[in-house]
């Protein structure tokens, strides 16, 4: 799918670029894409969906309190707020405006080849979040938002799941243990986030960053990670930056949460809950 031709022509004269257009990678995806045609290519993203329409990041908004729409051009400082030296270092997002109040951002265009789970990639996703736990954040929620202590999460994860519309689909809801610390987390953590370029490795798609807990960032990495292979080449690299977590308390409460996000797709929740787990 594409964007409208006449969506692209208010583009290019918003913009004052020629615009080339953009499949969408996915049906539900957050953002309509083209690339400006100049020496300099930059890629343009202009939101798509909104919280009232996307379970993705209507569980964004009530469950970590953010919305991209609130703060589109605060958004753009959240890289340099990053650690330093990650292994897959985060390609600048520069706020373009808001075309009838739907905001407008651009970063540069790579030509890089968009990274597929194997081991080697496995063991640099590793590293990348072994280096963003290392840094505790002062709560969970959002930096340019809302930050709460972590006494809190249990009792706001667990109303984020009452108040579900698919909240019938759990026998009871599950506890939700007080996380041990929070971290830099994205909830749609995939590996086609990240390109491969000829001068290394870039993280392109990291607007929904969050702070959340450690736990439930585990939980993510988890699930996105199938084969044996690509787990033991995961933990080997993330244990030489953070240290062991167990999981086994948070597990199934923070299986609910990605399944209520929609982190794995529209996926049925006894399929996901039962996926092995293989992580500390």
């Amino acid at each position: 799918m594409y964007p409208d031709p006449a969506l692209t022509h208010r583009i290019e004269v918003f913009t004052g670029h020629a615009l080339a257009a953009l499949p969408l990678a996915w049906d539900d995806s957050a953002n309509w894409l083209w690339r400006t045609c100049n020496e300099a290519p930059q890629l343009l993203k202009l939101a798509r969906t909104h919280p009232a329409q996307d379970p993705f990041w209507q569980g964004i908004e009530r469950l970590f309190g953010f919305d991209r729409w609130r703060c589109p051009e605060a958004l753009t400082r959240l890289a340099g707020a990053l650690p330093t030296h990650l292994p897959l270092p985060p390609l600048p997002l520069t706020y373009l405006g808001a075309l009838h109040q739907t905001p407008l951002w651009s970063l540069p265009w790579s030509d890089g080849t968009p990274a597929r789970m194997g081991n080697a990639f496995a063991a640099l996703l590793g590293s990348q979040l072994g280096h963003l736990h290392r840094e505790t954040v002062s709560g969970w929620g959002h930096p340019l938002e809302t930050v709460w202590p972590l006494s809190q999460w249990p009792r706001r994860a667990h109303d984020f799941l009452r108040r579900h519309p698919r909240c019938a689909d759990w026998e009871a809801l599950p506890d939700f243990p007080v996380p041990s610390r929070a971290v830099w987390c994205l909830p749609d953590l995939r590996a086609d986030q990240f390109l491969c370029g000829a001068t290394g490795w870039l993280w392109s798609d990291w607007e929904a960053l969050v702070w959340a807990p450690l736990e439930f960032d585990l939980c993510v990495a988890e699930l996105l990670i199938t084969g044996s292979a690509e787990r033991d080449a995961f933990v080997i690299a993330y244990r030489r930056q953070s240290p062991d977590v167990a999981l086994g308390e948070y597990r199934q409460g923070m299986r609910a949460l990605i399944w209520a996000m929609r982190l794995q797709g529209d996926i049925d929740w006894h399929i996901l809950k039962s996926q092995p787990a293989w992580l500390m």
